[in-house]
């Protein structure tokens, strides 16, 4: 029985759950009560680990010998997460939050390119004129609270951007393997990064009960099982329309403060979003309505992950052993 395929506009819709589920990751990174950052990566990234191990399990494979099958490909992807992990870190201890959130959205730039070059994939006139707006929708977000920021603090921020980019890139390309590898891969490679750095430090790898769970929900929950799902979901959907769609995580992100926890974003950052999410439902309501730019079966066996190891979908025997 072959494996389930996903349209363009089901791709899509699977991108903007995943990113409105990775939303939620600043609201348990504000409830944390004593952790730093370091410490909560650490907890994070390995709660993150953990879930994609089962996840493979589940599916019926050894988690190990999934990372050694997957390929380089998947194994730098995996390494490319960690370092987005870590960057984005690094990053806001030099840089205000808006400028990393500005630098964010134009990452859709650098997947449109990646994937030009290496996948020879031409970006869709509707894919331009979204990520424009787009990129104006985050502008108005930010405003001019950019605040100060040093060289280096811009480097780290444009590299996450780059590095968004050509992960969307990487999976795309990858042959048919597990998804929840590149999260096994980066989940453990930031956990170990960030749990030296906390012992380093001095505050040492310790939290509390309550910050410990905020780390687990962010990192199993979250992006344990969500991040096999968009890893899937790249096989049938460009790489910059993934980094475009992923622009939901952005917008959604500010609302879930302000009904959470009663912060009331500004204007701008509401009128901004609206643009923005306006931008991105435009683009997926143009996918619903043409299937031109559909992937072509030949291409949809050869490119993206293992169905099987996707929460939610059956196992397909062959396949586990035809990968």
């Amino acid at each position: 029985m072959a494996p389930p395929k996903l349209s363009r506009l089901q791709g899509s819709l699977a991108v903007l759950v995943c990113g409105l589920a990775f939303s939620f990751g600043p609201l348990t990174f504000r409830a944390v009560r004593e952790a730093d950052e370091w410490q909560y990566l650490s907890h994070r990234s390995f709660a993150a680990a953990l879930v994609s191990a089962a996840v493979i399990i589940t599916a019926g494979r050894n988690p190990f010998r999934a990372v050694v099958a997957a390929g380089r490909r998947q194994v730098l992807a995996g390494l490319l997460l960690a370092a987005m992990f870590s960057l984005f870190v690094v990053a806001l201890s030099r840089v205000s939050a808006a400028f990393v959130l500005l630098m964010q959205s134009t990452s859709p730039f650098y997947a449109a390119i990646l994937g030009r070059v290496f996948l020879k994939e031409p970006v869709s006139r509707d894919t331009l004129v979204a990520i424009a707006v787009a990129t104006v929708g985050v502008v108005v977000m930010v405003g001019g609270n950019v605040g100060d920021s040093d060289l280096v603090g811009i480097v780290l921020s444009v590299a996450l951007s780059v590095a968004l980019g050509a992960y969307s890139v990487l999976v795309r390309s990858s042959p048919a393997r597990d998804p929840g590898v590149p999260t096994l891969v980066g989940g453990t490679t930031a956990g170990v990064v960030a749990g030296l750095v906390a012992l380093g430090t001095g505050a040492g790898v310790a939290v509390p009960a309550f910050d410990l769970l905020m780390a687990f929900v962010a990192g199993g929950l979250l992006i344990g099982l969500f991040t096999p799902i968009w890893n899937y979901a790249h096989r049938f959907v460009p790489p910059a329309d993934v980094s475009l769609l992923l622009i939901s995580e952005v917008v959604a992100a500010p609302v879930w403060v302000w009904v959470f926890r009663d912060e009331r974003p500004t204007n701008e950052t509401l009128l901004g979003g609206a643009i923005a999410l306006a931008a991105v439902t435009w683009l997926t309501t143009r996918a619903a309505r043409s299937n031109d730019h559909d992937l072509p079966d030949q291409m949809g066996r050869e490119r993206g992950l293992h169905v099987g190891a996707v929460p939610g979908f059956r196992r397909y025997g062959r396949l586990g052993r035809d990968d």
